[in-house]
């Protein structure tokens, strides 16, 4: 229920001038001590850093945690500029135009995860560093080179000039899809270690059998991770976040161009808005009021909503009337805890990615997208959730007590932040337990920190 009130703001010739002003419905629970998490995560980011041998040095990277992670990357480089971490910021971007160069792509993980990708964000690492940082940290020699990694890596996305890396085509051109490049033993390998437990699978699944299975769950995990929006079948998928990030790649290949004065045989402003076409024409479901992931065999939307529908609003293509739409339909996935990756249907299968979670990066892209189109009391309301969640646990921590895993003796104390959290705003502990983390955590929150408190 909107709570509103009506404000007389003067008089014009043609009569009064009224504005609705919003009154915000989540209220802050913790404000005293928001400069506290604040404060820990000023005094503790750059303790999450760490490097490797097969990385150039000093090409160190930030932590989400444990090893270096394709899309986390956007959202703490979000974090750490927002703090002045320029360094460390500049840091991250060269490790990718490094993967970029050697692998032609980069991996989902480094080091175990390189048989697929991740969704695609490293162009707007570059370009949001770009517009960000003081003059004396950047130069137009680094912008070309970052430049060109951007090219490369949308090529691999793409298939153009060559780059056969993995399939990402689609019948519909124009629009790509997730994939992997994992060869039959590594697919059969995935399906006996991993999907067989995970899904309660057939040990007397043949052997084409696995591989089909198992290169739909390795695309799935190109994406955000195991989630319901495909199916089980990526592959046969038209993904809305994928293709909405690919069109802010071709947006920013024209700015990239422009700022270095060069010009290319591409006019990517064109390619830009034939996607954003294809998008609307494809993606967006008028009897929901959603974007959704498009299955591209049997020629309908997927069953199940996902907060991704935000996504051409975050870019910020998405027409006013379907942002309106979204808009309304956002109590799809709103819970005490904050916004959920999908709504909520009868499911035999628990997803990391699915109803239960609520996960740093989708508040983040949130924020964003209802900002982007002036919605300032859905801004603030999705911010002082994740403020909330995030402040509760770091005062008290609940559960207080679970299973030792890779991290901790299995209690928890006050004083920390962490990956993961539920609906309805405690620590998640589904599938694995959760750790204590800084990373899209910590950016989200200071994201969150800027809309309620500027």
């Amino acid at each position: 229920m909107k709570s509103c009130s009506v404000l007389l703001t003067g008089l014009a010739s043609a009569g009064m001038i009224l504005q609705m002003a919003c009154t915000p419905a989540v209220k802050a629970e913790y404000p005293e001590k928001w400069p506290e998490v604040e404060r820990y995560i000023q005094e503790n980011f750059l303790s999450y850093v760490d490097t490797t041998s097969a990385l150039p040095k000093p090409y160190c990277f930030a932590l989400n945690p444990g090893t270096l992670y394709y899309w986390d990357l956007y959202f703490i480089n979000e974090g750490l500029m927002i703090e002045g971490f320029w360094e460390q910021a500049r840091n991250n971007v060269d490790n990718f135009v490094y993967e970029i160069e050697k692998l032609g792509f980069i991996p989902n993980a480094h080091g175990w995860g390189e048989d697929r990708s991740q969704t695609p964000y490293f162009n707007m690492m570059v370009r949001s560093y770009w517009e960000k940082a003081p003059e004396n940290e950047k130069d137009t020699a680094w912008l070309r080179k970052a430049y060109n990694a951007v090219l490369k890596e949308y090529e691999f996305w793409t298939n153009t000039n060559g780059n056969t890396i993995e399939d990402h085509r689609t019948p519909i051109e124009g629009l790509q899809r997730y994939s992997n490049h994992a060869d039959t033993a590594a697919l059969v390998e995935f399906y006996d270690k991993v999907l067989k437990i995970r899904f309660k699978l057939s040990d007397d699944a043949s052997v084409a059998e696995k591989v089909t299975v198992a290169s739909n769950r390795l695309s799935e995990a190109e994406t955000m991770d195991f989630t319901p929006r495909f199916e089980g079948r990526c592959n046969e998928y038209i993904p809305v976040d994928l293709n909405s990030n690919l069109y802010q790649y071709e947006k920013d290949l024209a700015f990239y161009e422009q700022e270095l004065g060069i010009r290319g045989p591409i006019n990517w402003e064109k390619q830009a808005e034939k996607r954003a076409a294809l998008i609307d024409q494809y993606l967006w479901n008028e009897e929901r009021g959603l974007y959704l992931d498009y299955d591209f065999v049997n020629q309908r939307h997927s069953p199940v909503a996902a907060l991704t529908t935000l996504m051409p609003m975050y870019w910020h293509f998405a027409s006013e009337d379907k942002a309106a739409r979204i808009r309304e339909n956002l109590s799809l996935f709103q819970y005490p805890g904050g916004l959920v990756v999908c709504e909520t249907l009868p499911q035999e299968i628990h997803y990391q990615w699915g109803d239960a979670a609520v996960w740093a990066p989708m508040q983040f892209i949130a924020i964003g997208a209802m900002k982007n189109y002036g919605y300032r009391r859905q801004t603030h309301d999705i911010a002082m959730r994740w403020l909330n969640t995030v402040t509760r646990n770091f005062v008290d921590p609940q559960p207080a007590t679970y299973p030792p895993f890779k991290y901790g003796d299995g209690t928890r104390h006050p004083g920390y932040i962490y990956e993961k959290y539920t609906r309805d705003g405690q620590i998640n502990d589904a599938e694995y337990p959760c750790s204590e983390m800084m990373g899209w955590t910590a950016a989200t929150f200071l994201k969150a920190l800027q809309e309620v408190n500027p």
